[in-house]
C-alpha cells in the first residue's frame, strides 16, 4: 500500500507558485550568507589555532623536555585538533553552500531535478549537524556525570 502511495506522490504534477518561489529564494541567501560567514569563521579560527599552536609549542620548548614531552596539550595537538574542527564545519557548511547555489539555479531555471539536488544537500546538512548536536550532547552528558 506504501508503494502505490509514492507512485501517486511522483506521478503529481507540483507545481511551485511565487510564494513558495519567493520563500525558497529567500532560504537561498540566508542560506549562503550563512555559510559564508562559517567559512569565513573557519579560517580565523585556523589562523589563530596555528598562532596559538606555534605559540604553545614555543612555550613548552622554552620550559624544558619535562612539559614538552609529556604534556597532552601541546602546539602540535592542538593543531591537529584545529584542523579536525575547520575541517569537519566546513564540510557541515559546504553542503548548506551548495543548497543555496542549486536552489537558487533551479529556480531561476526552473529546472526540477536541481531543485531536489539543493533539498538533498539541505538534508545532508541537517542530518550532519544533527549528528554533530547529538554527539556534543552526549560529551557534555559524559563531563556531567565525571
Amino acid at each position: 500500500m506504501e508503494n502505490s502511495t509514492q507512485d501517486h506522490l511522483t506521478n503529481m504534477d507540483l507545481h511551485i507558485d511565487n510564494q513558495v518561489n519567493q520563500q525558497l529564494n529567500e532560504s537561498a541567501k540566508w542560506a549562503k550568507f550563512i555559510s559564508i560567514v562559517m567559512f569565513i569563521s573557519c579560517g580565523i579560527l585556523l589562523i589563530f589555532g596555528l598562532i596559538g599552536g606555534a605559540f604553545l609549542n614555543d612555550v613548552f620548548r622554552r620550559l624544558g623536555r619535562g612539559y614538552g614531552n609529556e604534556s597532552f596539550m601541546n602546539g602540535g595537538v592542538l593543531i591537529v585538533l584545529i584542523l579536525f574542527i575547520v575541517a569537519v564545519l566546513g564540510v557541515v557548511y559546504y553542503f548548506l553552500f551548495i543548497f543555496s547555489q542549486k536552489i537558487k539555479n533551479a529556480l531561476v531555471r526552473e529546472n526540477t531535478p536541481e531543485l531536489n539536488a539543493g533539498l538533498k544537500s539541505l538534508k545532508i546538512f541537517f542530518i550532519l549537524t544533527g549528528v554533530l548536536s547529538i554527539l556534543s550532547l552526549l560529551i557534555n552528558l559524559l563531563n556531567l556525570i565525571k
